[in-house]
């Protein structure tokens, strides 16, 4: 596995990695304690499968940014700020999934009827660009209700633990998952620059 420095031009096309290492995933799960603590807890779980909507590989990390700008900046016009946090993943190749990504979420109450999935996939269709293809996207809540976090929080953290270390983390490649103890592991496919990330307020 290639160790990838995140300094610097951390995006270039020649920087790559196939699974999430021991530090990656430790630092993911310490941005996700910092959105509970800061009372922005994720609300929404949206995968993105960028294949689908006919982005190669090298050009994916540009879409996810463009996105988080457009759902950052409708946010703020309704006097509001989101939070996030994404980790990409790939295929091995045989074509079933390419180049997806997981987006933890978390919407302000006041405007999270309004963030749907109508809108999300109007966003997505102006990065990528084309037509939007049916199961580009999935967009869900954690639990059986968005406002779990709120009113039924044990119920909450449990979903919100189940997602993170048995789906999130699954890129995690097999040495680091024992090493955690992580209940699943497929590695997460090659990835072209950088694997993970989250909003700046969680810095």
């Amino acid at each position: 596995m290639t160790k990838v420095s995140w300094g610097g031009a951390r995006n270039s096309k020649e920087r790559y990695s196939d699974a999430l290492t021991r530090a990656q995933c430790e630092a993911i799960l310490k941005a996700l304690s910092s959105m509970i603590a800061k009372d922005v807890p994720p609300n929404r779980f949206l995968t993105v499968h960028w294949e689908k909507l006919g982005l190669a590989p090298a050009d994916c990390m540009s879409a996810i940014s463009s996105f988080f700008r457009l759902a950052r900046d409708w946010a703020r016009k309704r006097g509001h700020e989101i939070g996030w946090l994404w980790i990409r993943e790939n295929d091995f190749g045989d074509g079933m999934k390419g180049e997806h990504v997981h987006i933890l979420l978390h919407i302000p109450e006041p405007i999270i009827g309004e963030f749907t999935r109508r809108m999300t996939r109007r966003w997505l269709l102006r990065v990528a660009g084309g037509k939007y293809v049916k199961g580009a996207a999935r967009f869900d809540t954690i639990g059986p209700r968005a406002s779990d976090y709120r009113s039924a929080p044990e119920i909450y953290r449990e979903n919100l633990g189940k997602l993170v270390v048995c789906y999130l983390l699954k890129g995690a490649s097999k040495e680091v998952a024992r090493e955690l103890a992580l209940p699943r592991s497929n590695d997460g496919g090659r990835i072209v620059g950088k694997r993970w990330g989250r909003s700046q307020s969680l810095k």
